[in-house]
């Protein structure tokens, strides 16, 4: 008996919230999430179902490439990429209804433990023989950010006769570095704080490059523009923010 008051109880409000224009439970949602966010996405996301019964489905890789899914599918609530460019473009296309800045995401140097003495600053990897890999810049946020560090480092024709790989995400570059197919890569801040002592850590010179900040924009294609609404705002509140930092992305300024 009392379990069936309980289901009642659940129909009732989620009546009341649909009516209200609120999410209601057991609503499903789209998201084009970039790979570098999905441990605090894959958190967020499962804390907000159990708040709110909504579920968010989320499509994970390289942003750019997102962006290209998204033309192509022309469906979806949501995209959370790794830089503010990819919503700017989609802007240009009529693409977003609203977007809210989360966090930053920054880059950092990922020497592999066993390069750690031969790579001990950002010139060495002009080094003859040293193996760098690189994001794609067309793919990932990251991959455009390398390539400006590299451009304003003033050795960046010589560090890119090292470049040997370029991947889609920025959890495939991290891998590279760990399994030791590259001595070094340019990765996020973030993913170097989820996984320590796995590699040597780096900083670069904050002036090489701009900073890039993750944002979540609620899709012009979404018919459900209002739960999406509600889920990117939970993700920029204090609450999503925290579970941002817990995963080593700082939240942007307001």
């Amino acid at each position: 008996m009392r379990a069936t008051w309980r289901a009642a109880g659940l129909m009732i409000a989620a009546v009341l919230m649909t009516a209200a224009g609120a999410p209601a439970w057991g609503q499903e949602l789209y998201a084009y999430v970039g790979a570098g966010l999905r441990p605090p996405v894959d958190a967020l996301i499962e804390a907000y179902r159990q708040k709110t019964g909504v579920t968010v489905k989320a499509e994970y890789g390289g942003s750019g490439q997102l962006l290209t899914r998204i033309g192509e599918t022309g469906k979806g609530d949501l995209f959370i990429p790794g830089s503010t460019a990819y919503t700017g473009t989609l802007k240009e296309k009529g693409g977003v209804r609203e977007e809210w800045i989360l966090v930053l995401h920054g880059p950092v140097l990922a020497v592999a433990n066993g390069k750690a003495d031969a790579i001990q600053s950002f010139s060495d990897l002009a080094k003859p023989g040293v193996k760098l890999g690189l994001g794609d810049p067309a793919a990932m946020a990251l991959g455009r950010t390398a390539d400006e560090i590299l451009d304003r480092s003033g050795q960046g024709d010589a560090i890119r006769k090292n470049v040997t790989v370029r991947a889609a995400t920025v959890k495939q570059l991290a891998l590279y570095v760990i399994d030791g197919n590259v001595d070094a890569a340019i990765i996020g801040a973030a993913e170097a704080a989820q996984a320590p002592g796995t590699f040597v850590v780096r900083a670069i010179p904050t002036d090489w490059y701009q900073a890039e900040y993750a944002p979540v924009a609620v899709l012009s294609a979404s018919t459900q523009p209002d739960a999406a609404a509600a889920f990117a705002a939970f993700l920029a509140s204090d609450e999503g923010l925290a579970v941002f930092a817990r995963y080593g992305f700082p939240p942007a300024k307001r």
